[in-house]
């Protein structure tokens, strides 16, 4: 294995269920179980972190733990899911208790704490999967990837619209 391909832990950002196109969910939940299988065999990722929100970051969450990824969920507060649909705090409840480690940024709703989770997944991940739709410029899921780029991270791009991946090295 090339050591400058090495990637212990990868984070991942990406769009809340509302902002997936209709019938890409299946789709993206396959493409983020083969890239956590590539990433683990090919590049010795061993952890992956998760935001834990409804959506892309728990679709990744429970991709990395079906292919036996460590998971870290960082949660910005405890009651996140408050207002999520059941089946979305269901998916929250289980991928906590199969989480290796919770790491809990606050304690009550602060939009602040959002971007600091986002800035904590980045800064603790080697690289950044990122699940998007390439027409939406602004929102956590930008914010995160210009952050990334800007820690000079790559990022796997997951374009969800046209149903591509692609290695990004650098800022486009």
């Amino acid at each position: 294995m090339d050591h400058a391909t090495t990637w212990r832990s990868v984070a991942c950002t990406g769009h809340r269920p509302q902002y997936l196109p209709p019938g890409s969910q299946q789709w993206l939940a396959g493409e983020l179980s083969r890239i956590a299988v590539r990433l683990r065999d090919e590049h010795g990722t061993e952890v992956a972190l998760s935001g834990g929100a409804a959506g892309v970051d728990l679709l990744w969450a429970e991709a990395a733990h079906d292919v036996g990824l460590a998971t870290w969920l960082y949660l910005p507060f405890p009651d996140q899911d408050d207002r999520w649909p059941w089946q979305w705090r269901d998916r929250l409840a289980a991928a906590r208790h199969r989480a290796d480690r919770v790491i809990t940024l606050g304690q009550r709703y602060n939009v602040a704490l959002l971007h600091e989770r986002n800035t904590r997944l980045v800064a603790d991940g080697n690289v950044l999967v990122a699940a998007h739709d390439p027409a939406r410029r602004s929102g956590g899921t930008a914010s995160t990837m210009r952050h990334a780029w800007d820690q000079g991270r790559p990022i796997i791009r997951v374009d969800i619209r046209h149903r591509r991946t692609t290695l990004a090295a650098t800022r486009p």
